[in-house]
């Protein structure tokens, strides 16, 4: 049955049948940008040791794991209980103590207040409010804390063509090299991303962070424009 982004479901539907094998399939599937796109993501952020940072959407663990090695407290969340359960194999395999959480971004539990930072990746396709899921983060920062987000974009001009080929056929046939789940979400992707941002123009995202209480709001496309870091600081 193919996915559909009208259902209520859609981050366990999407996400649960592809968790424990996640990361190498992203990082291939991602052109081999997958982990490079983290580490810009994290270099939007000024973290003193020992800041709370939330990983909202962490998936896997990945971003949490890399913000954990730079000294930080990290509490990880995810709606994808199976996504959450990879995570914590992965956390014990290391050795290292996340505080996993299954949550929505939308009604986070935790105090106004409660974080010095927060990073997520791939949220807001799979919210059913965009400007509320932004406020209701915005919420859980400090006074001039930072939120950093990473998510698939839409290229312009001469790559887009190229970007909706990828889509349309290297992905669901590169997904089907790893499984039937992954080839289902390959077929997904493309659709799901162009349909976010006909309703989600970049202009109309970075104006929702403004007025959810960001300030210095700013975006970078990487990869030809397919993936897009946005920023911001909460005054």
């Amino acid at each position: 049955m193919p996915l559909s982004s009208e259902a209520p479901d859609l981050p366990q539907r999407v996400f649960s049948p592809i968790a424990r094998d996640y990361d190498t399939p992203a990082l291939v599937l991602s052109l081999f940008r997958y982990r490079a796109w983290h580490r810009f993501l994290l270099s939007r952020l000024n973290l003193p040791p020992g800041a709370r940072v939330l990983d909202m959407a962490t998936g896997t663990g990945t971003i949490a794991l890399d913000l954990h090695q730079r000294g930080v407290e990290v509490v990880a969340c995810d709606v994808t209980r199976a996504m959450l359960s990879r995570a914590q194999e992965r956390t014990d395999r290391a050795d290292v103590h996340l505080d996993l959480v299954e949550c929505t971004a939308e009604t986070p539990p935790f105090k106004d207040g409660s974080f010095d930072a927060i990073t997520f990746a791939y949220l807001l396709r799979y919210v059913r409010d965009v400007p509320n899921t932004l406020e209701a983060l915005g919420r859980l920062l400090k006074r001039g804390g930072a939120m950093a987000s990473l998510d698939f974009a839409v290229p312009h001009g001469i790559w887009y063509p190229f970007w909706r080929l990828y889509t349309a056929v290297v992905l669901p046939a590169g997904g089907r090299l790893f499984s039937r789940d992954w080839q289902r979400v390959g077929a997904f992707l493309g659709p799901n991303i162009r349909d976010f941002y006909h309703r989600w123009p970049e202009d109309k995202l970075l104006s929702a962070w403004r007025d959810a209480g960001f300030t210095n709001v700013r975006s970078r496309r990487l990869t030809v424009g397919g993936a897009v870091i946005i920023w911001g600081t909460r005054p």
